[in-house]
């Protein structure tokens, strides 16, 4: 699931993992000619990697002596054949992580730290919420690579007939156009439980509801709020939504929302640039914060960059990472895939600024919030994922849903 929206997987801690932790990577390092091989392990995308192969040719010119090889690896069990890689010693050097594994990875003593990559003279140009997730006792231990966030895109046009001015700000906004938007074969809005969680996070917290207690011993999101929220999405899903939202991903409502069947849906800042490519003009959509209840909020996403501590080429690792960060080399990336600059202060550059859609999403990644990120964050994910399923596809009512799923979240989390 693309930009941060794989499950995350549970990190055991077996004996002896921080001992074999701070071995020496597995094809990294230098060698008696001085030369020196940095492994970057990830799961980019097809135009991500041409797009980073392009960056490492640039790099490897300007420092010769350095390697920097890239290993893709897009299987679904990443995470876990990652694990076995640091426990066994073999770790790459640098790997792209989900912000809730930077924590996890933290935790059980993996990551090295980025204060050198992210300095305190740097730190101010990043959201303040991807570097406090990424941070422990004031030290950074990973650097945001791209950043994404959910927001709503809606069509212009289809609002503009229905005499409905400008998209919902509020639920009873949201519920009313949702509803005057729906008819003769069209609906007002597709919200899909097929990734998860993911998508659901955001108005579980605009509810004012909470997924973990202060401390993270114990779910919570069975609370009267996040019933409200979860309420919502069953009411939207008999009024508004097309059939199926319980089990339907993003691609089921991009082609609605592309075709003029679909009025409106959730997604991220990597939209734009496919809805641009599909030939929709801008004047036929546009991009607003997610409507809000008790408050506002987003779900923050993305992917991180980090060092293992187990690397042998630290140094060197860090180097290449303060190299990739730099704003020029970011804003080639940002603008060649089409993604939204990972530093708030590139947004006044002029190229980045006269976006209004890019512009738009400044505000809303800063209002966003970080997933849980204890060492079962993939268990109450996955279900808190399943009570969405469960309730939106008719199979039982939000609070119960909701209370068997925290029962699960929480012998997960005394497991």
């Amino acid at each position: 699931m693309k930009r941060s929206l794989t499950r995350v997987a549970a990190l055991p801690v077996a004996a002896g993992v921080l001992l074999l932790a701070a071995c020496s990577s597995g094809d990294g390092g230098g060698d008696d000619s001085g030369s020196t091989t940095i492994v970057f392990q990830n799961q980019f995308s097809d135009a991500e990697s041409a797009e980073m192969d392009k960056l490492v040719a640039r790099y490897e010119a300007d420092n010769p002596g350095v390697t920097i090889k890239l290993v893709r690896d897009n299987d679904a069990s990443y995470y876990d054949k990652l694990v076995t890689q640091i426990t066994a010693g073999k770790g790459p050097d640098i790997v792209r992580l989900e912000p809730p594994k930077v924590s996890q990875y933290l935790n059980n003593g993996w990551l090295a730290p980025l204060d050198d990559v992210v300095t305190d003279e740097t730190t101010g140009d990043y959201f303040a919420n991807t570097i406090e997730a990424a941070s422990k006792d004031g030290v950074v231990y990973a650097v945001p690579q791209d950043v994404s966030t959910l927001a709503l895109y809606y069509r212009k046009d289809l609002l503009a007939d229905a005499k409905i001015d400008a998209p919902p700000t509020t639920w009873d906004e949201l519920k009313q156009d949702a509803v005057t938007l729906t008819g003769d074969g069209t609906y007002g809005i597709g919200l899909f439980g097929g990734w998860g969680a993911y998508e659901f996070y955001p108005w579980l917290w605009q509810a004012g509801a909470e997924v973990l207690n202060e401390d993270g011993t114990k779910a919570t999101f069975n609370s009267p709020e996040a019933v409200k929220a979860l309420q919502l999405w069953v009411d939207l899903q008999n009024s508004a939504m097309p059939p199926g939202m319980a089990t339907a991903t993003e691609d089921d409502v991009r082609g609605p929302f592309e075709n003029g069947t679909l009025a409106m849906f959730t997604s991220g800042p990597y939209m734009v640039s496919t809805l641009r490519g599909d030939a929709l003009s801008d004047d036929e959509w546009g991009v607003a914060p997610l409507p809000a209840d008790q408050r506002s909020a987003s779900v923050l996403g993305g992917m991180d960059l980090a060092v293992l501590k187990g690397s042998s080429v630290q140094d060197e690792a860090k180097d290449f990472l303060r190299w990739l960060m730099q704003d020029d080399v970011q804003t080639t990336w940002a603008t060649d895939l089409g993604y939204i600059p990972v530093k708030q202060s590139m947004y006044d550059d002029p190229q980045f600024a006269d976006d209004p859609t890019t512009a738009a999403f400044r505000d809303i990644v800063a209002g966003s919030l970080s997933r849980p990120t204890i060492e079962r964050a993939a268990d109450v994910d996955s279900a808190l994922g399943d009570a969405v399923q469960a309730a939106v596809s008719g199979a039982a009512t939000p609070q119960e849903a909701l209370d068997d799923a925290v029962a699960k979240a929480d012998a997960a989390i005394d497991g």
